[in-house]
């Protein structure tokens, strides 16, 4: 039972059976007894009293006044219990003035107290009860008011029956204005459809919900609450809490930030370090420690600090001190430890080792190495260095001295004992005041004060003697207590910087006069967009002089075409921000009302503290106009290409990014279906080498490389003959292969028809030269027995003219099974170099040369282009008389390449140059030079002869531009 305060008035002794009987039933009660009225309402002032217990005369007074005073005196007035005889009509009144209840006596004392004791403690229950329901109801409304959540319920039809204050300020209405709204009433169609489907989770399954949703770019928790009758399970109505956790979920994007900007910095970090937990395993580690320590995979993934730590023993030079270091710190935890460790290689690392803490608890160890090997070959030099400051002090061409808070010498270099002369001495040993100019003691002693106050440097200037200079007050600071005891001063002339600074300010006036005269149009405007100022270049560029433009805004006047305004203006707002932009384009009106186009670039710049723009723009009409020109002329290109009788592929990588409607009709696949295809893929196998060699060649000499046939695959598997060649050329701002193949599928199928002709005909040419032979040897052979056996001398020339008929029969025969071949076999690449050397092997002739870049000249010709050669090295054997010197070489030409075969014999005469390719002329059988010139006709190349007589023959072979090419 809670404890209750009663007030009695009046006589003590009147109340004491009454509140015997409350002790005697094991009530809790305080007594306060007062005699008057008077002492009832000092008692009231300082003592909580839950119940008033009093008769109703009070001498001069009675109940009705007492309760009347009290009304107005005491805010929270107790239970107010009167006892009295008088009549119904006295009661009535009583109670119509505040009394809360009126006891009458009805003549049996006993009774009346049994009685009253009762009717007091139901009294104070029920008062009781009904303050903890208000205060309950006042807690739950203050809690509800004040949260920061938004606070609402809903019935099952989503009816608001009730909505907090921070709620309503969400949705922007006052308290009366829910009243009877739907849901839907205050919310967009999307989130009514949201809620409901939220709500339904509820209504269903009678239990919470929560959820997270985003609106107008802040993220909202929220939970669905069912309240239900108490003994059914059916939900009347939903309290919804809806929390904004707008700044949690950047709190978490800003923690997910800083654990990477974490793990960055921990490998960033020039130390080795690993960490971990209380229990030995390894939390985290950064690359620099298992590099300084050569620490292997297999044993950082055992993750164990006792595997590590034996890892790394074995390699100090002292193992047994690194180990009690280890045993030291795992029996004192918290403790932090710094110790060098020297290794068997010679390596020297510092350790230091911090307990990782959580909220003032351990709950691990940080382990950090840093490799000071070379640190420490340097300590000398340092300590060096250390010794040497008093000999930098004493040769400095400053003033530095120290004096104490008095402002009295302790200490001067050499530099300011000059400056006092024989005087010095004397100021340190007396402690006697600093030596100023006149005039300066009192500054000279408010900068002591001021340093030794706020123990931070400070500076000041003086005149002094015809110089200017700058003097450093610096604190010296006690090391024990921080405090300052002295001031060193360090005077320095500036004389030359102040003439510096005089310079600087000339300089910016020959800036202005650069500003001002630049050939770039310069603006210079407030941050708003405000014209300050602009040069000669302006008026030129706008008609604008520096007078129309001052004062006038940017956006506002004209000058900037009105499509161009918004951009304009994100680029000050990026200005704003301390960024640059650029280079933009923009059209200009002119202020005669003509337009241009100009390319501008902003700059942030502050003047005075004042932030500007710096806006320089650039008359780009005529580039404009000639960008025009360049997109009617790439759509001229563009309408070449797509009409183009030959395929037109673009490759980068290798990968078709580009091609024409010729190549999608050979290929039979649309220009979607071949972007992004590789070449290889269309390529057959056994020319998948040769497609490589040209894309290597075509990427590395950016010369056009022709002539190639290869067999490429259409969409139905079908294989097409292309004659194609390659380029390198820049397509949209990047390196690629310009790809141009002629469809020969037809050609090629006529060729391989020609050469099966060819082919059929030498094989019936070299039966029927078989049998012509044999023929001849047996007519040979009977010419030979009928010159044996004959005796008539007149026959003989006879005999002697049809031997020799048929031995040159039997010549040509010969010579055309060496050029039978001639037109069967497809031309191809040969390596002129090669070729040379087998026809020098086949001769064996030790004075033929050649250039050396003939080595790496391949030309495209018919496969006896070696017969060629030979015959020419023949024919300077047989009919060169005296030759000892043959020399190939290359000449390069406009339209193509020559090359040239010379010797050193008699050459060939003027009338004859022309004639040694006919057919039939010649010394031997005709056919040679004759056979040679077709040979080399087959791929274009022509040879003709253009030595001078009687000093050797040259022979020049011509070789257009497609036919050749350097590996």
């Amino acid at each position: 039972m809670a404890l209750t305060s009663i007030l009695t008035i009046g006589d003590p002794q009147h109340f004491s059976s009454i509140i015997r009987l409350f002790s005697e039933n094991g009530a809790k009660v305080d007594i306060y007894s007062v005699t008057d009225i008077k002492e009832s309402f000092k008692k009231l002032q300082t003592t909580h009293i839950d119940v008033i217990i009093s008769e109703f005369n009070l001498g001069p007074q009675n109940g009705i006044d007492f309760i009347t005073r009290l009304k107005k005196q005491i805010q929270s007035s107790p239970i107010s219990i009167f006892i009295g005889d008088q009549g119904s009509a006295i009661a009535k009144e009583a109670l119509k003035a505040g009394i809360d209840y009126y006891f009458q006596k009805n003549g049996d004392p006993e009774f009346e107290k049994v009685l009253l004791n009762t009717f007091i403690r139901q009294i104070v229950k029920w008062k009781q009860a009904e303050e903890a329901h208000q205060y309950a109801e006042t807690n739950f409304h203050t809690i509800v008011e004040a949260t920061e959540d938004s606070i609402y319920m809903v019935d099952r039809h989503y009816r608001y029956l009730y909505i907090n204050t921070p709620h309503l300020k969400r949705l922007g209405i006052s308290g009366e204005d829910y009243e009877s709204k739907m849901y839907r009433d205050l919310h967009s169609e999307d989130e009514n459809k949201r809620f409901i489907n939220s709500m339904s989770q509820v209504l269903t399954h009678s239990n919470f919900y929560l959820e997270e949703y985003e609106k107008e770019g802040r993220f909202y928790y929220r939970k669905f609450i069912p309240i239900k009758y108490q003994s059914s399970s059916q939900v009347l109505a939903v309290t919804v809490v809806s929390t904004d956790i707008t700044d949690r979920v950047r709190l978490e994007d800003e923690v997910a930030k800083s654990a990477s900007l974490t793990t960055a910095t921990l490998e960033s970090t020039s130390d080795g370090i690993f960490v971990v937990d209380r229990a030995g395993k390894v939390i985290n580690y950064n690359q620099k420690f298992l590099d300084m320590w050569y620490i292997p995979e297999t044993v950082i993934e055992e993750k164990d600090e006792e595997v590590i730590l034996a890892y790394l023993e074995d390699q100090l030079e002292d193992r047994n001190s690194f180990i009690e270091r280890i045993n030291w710190l795992k029996n004192n935890p918290d403790k932090d430890a710094f110790d060098v460790l020297e290794f068997r290689d010679g390596r020297i690392f510092e350790r230091l080792t911090l307990p990782q803490r959580i909220g003032g608890t351990t709950v691990g160890r940080v382990w950090s190495f840093r490799d000071v090997t070379q640190q420490r070959s340097t300590l000398s030099a340092l300590q060096i260095t250390q010794a040497n400051y008093r000999s930098v002090v004493e040769s400095t061409g400053d003033s530095i001295y120290m004096v104490d808070l008095d402002s009295c010498y302790i200490f001067m270099n050499t530099y300011h004992r000059k400056k006092l002369g024989d005087l010095a001495d004397k100021y340190l040993e007396q402690r006697m005041r600093v030596m100023l100019p006149p005039g300066e003691d009192k500054r000279f002693d408010e900068a002591v004060k001021r340093v030794s106050t706020s123990k931070k440097m400070f500076m000041d200037e003086i005149h002094w003697g015809g110089r200017d200079y700058i003097r450093r007050f610096s604190p010296v600071k006690d090391d024990d207590d921080g405090e300052v005891r002295a001031i060193t001063v360090v005077l320095t002339d500036i004389s030359e910087r102040k003439a510096a600074e005089q310079e600087i300010h000339n300089s910016e006036e020959r800036l202005k006069i650069l500003f001002d005269h630049a050939p770039e149009a310069y603006f210079l405007t407030d941050i708003k967009g405000t014209f300050v100022d602009s040069n000669r270049a302006v008026t030129e560029l706008t008609g604008f002089t520096k007078e129309d433009l001052h004062g006038r805004n940017i956006f506002t006047m004209g000058l900037i075409a009105s499509m161009h305004i918004t951009k304009t203006a994100v680029l000050f707002a990026r200005n704003a921000l301390g960024k640059s932009t650029g280079p933009e384009e923009m059209t200009i009106h002119r202020k005669d009302g003509s337009t241009l186009y100009a390319e501008v670039v902003t700059y942030p710049i502050k003047i005075q503290d004042q932030s500007l723009v710096m806006t320089i723009a650039r008359d780009i009409t005529q580039r404009k106009e000639a960008e025009v020109a360049l997109k009617e002329r790439e759509e001229q290109y563009r309408l070449l290409v797509n009409n183009a009788n030959e395929i037109v592929l673009v490759l980068r990588g290798g990968t078709i990014i580009f091609s024409n409607p010729k190549a999608s009709s050979v290929f039979k696949k649309t220009r979607e279906e071949l972007a992004g295809h590789d070449l290889d893929s269309l390529v057959h196998a056994d020319d998948t080498e040769v497609v490589q060699n040209l894309i290597t060649e075509a990427a590395k000499s950016g010369a056009i490389h022709a002539g190639n046939v290869i067999r490429m695959y259409d969409n139905v598997g079908d294989i097409r003959w292309l004659e194609v060649g390659m380029v390198g050329v820049t397509w949209t701002e990047g390196p690629a292969l310009l790809f141009l193949g002629n469809d020969v599928t037809d050609r090629k199928i006529a060729q391989d028809a020609l050469v099966q002709s060819n082919k059929k005909l030498n094989l019936l040419s070299s039966i029927t030269r078989h049998d012509v032979l044999n023929q001849i040897t047996i007519l040979l052979a009977y010419l030979d027995l009928l010159r044996k056996k004959n005796t008539d001398q007149n026959l003989i020339p006879f005999i002697d003219k049809q031997t020799e008929a048929t031995q040159a029969i039997r010549s040509q025969i010969v010579f055309t099974k060496e050029y039978q071949d001639v037109g069967v076999k497809a031309p191809q690449w040969q390596n002129v170099g090669e070729k040379i050397r087998t026809a020098k092997e086949m001769r064996k002739s030790e004075f033929i040369g050649w250039d050396e870049g003939l080595e790496r000249l391949e030309i495209f010709a018919d496969p006896l282009l070696e017969k060629v050669f030979s015959n020419l090295i023949s024919n300077s054997l047989m009919h060169g008389e005296h030759v000892d010197n043959i020399f190939f070489s290359a000449v390069q030409k406009d339209n193509g390449i020559t090359l040239v075969y010379e010797d050193n014999g008699v050459g060939i005469a003027s009338n004859e140059k022309k004639k040694i390719f006919e057919h039939g002329y010649g010394k031997n059988t005709g056919f040679g030079l004759f056979l040679s010139r077709e040979i080399l006709a087959i791929t274009g190349l022509m040879i003709t002869e253009n030595g001078n007589p009687g000093s050797g023959a040259r022979f020049e072979i011509q070789i257009p531009a497609n036919a050749y090419k350097y590996i």
